[in-house]
């Protein structure tokens, strides 16, 4: 079991030449993230106009400079069929912007789109194809603990729940776009 510095270390490790690629698979309908991003979930909450940019820009600025080095970063979704409000904060205070920065942000929303039957509803970082992180966290979604997997017959089954829940889910963006409901401003208006 590693925790939330030895996980950042290890993807830190395999994921910095060009080419390198590192996915996300995050399932999860809440996490209890850092000060600063917990602030700006409350403040989404409380009907705030958007996330505290300044905080925000030190990621972004991290995510451009990933895709400008060659980096490749993606992640699929997968939201509840009825989005929790954190849900759509994710969607409206982080994945626009994130998206924007460069990161491939797909989303797999349970009524909306099909599941395939490999989808391992479990929240995961593969680096590389040989790398896997599984996560744990608590029913409040706290981060727990992760483990490093490298032997591929482990890995295998989740190689193949990415690419089938990737080609099966819709780039966010275009979901995005098509959800006008679910925006804060749509929503407070």
């Amino acid at each position: 079991m590693i925790d939330e510095q030895q996980l950042e270390a290890a993807i830190d490790e395999h994921f910095h030449h060009a080419g390198d690629k590192l996915f996300r698979m995050e399932c999860l309908p809440r996490y209890m993230a850092s000060e600063g991003e917990e602030s700006d979930f409350q403040r989404y909450l409380a009907g705030a106009d958007g996330p505290d940019m300044e905080r925000k820009e030190q990621w972004l600025a991290i995510l451009r400079g990933e895709e400008a080095r060659g980096l490749i970063s993606y992640r699929v979704r997968a939201f509840s069929n009825a989005m929790t409000e954190y849900e759509r904060y994710e969607a409206d205070w982080c994945y626009v912007h994130n998206a924007a920065a460069g990161e491939d942000i797909s989303v797999l929303r349970d009524g909306e789109h099909d599941t395939p039957a490999t989808f391992i509803r479990e929240d995961f970082w593969l680096v590389n194809d040989a790398l896997l992180i599984p996560m744990q966290y608590d029913e409040h979604g706290r981060f727990l603990s992760a483990d490093i997997v490298t032997d591929p017959d482990t890995i295998a089954p989740y190689l193949q729940a990415r690419d089938d829940a990737h080609a099966a889910a819709e780039p966010f963006r275009a979901w995005w776009d098509r959800h006008p409901e679910l925006h804060q401003r749509k929503r407070a208006a």
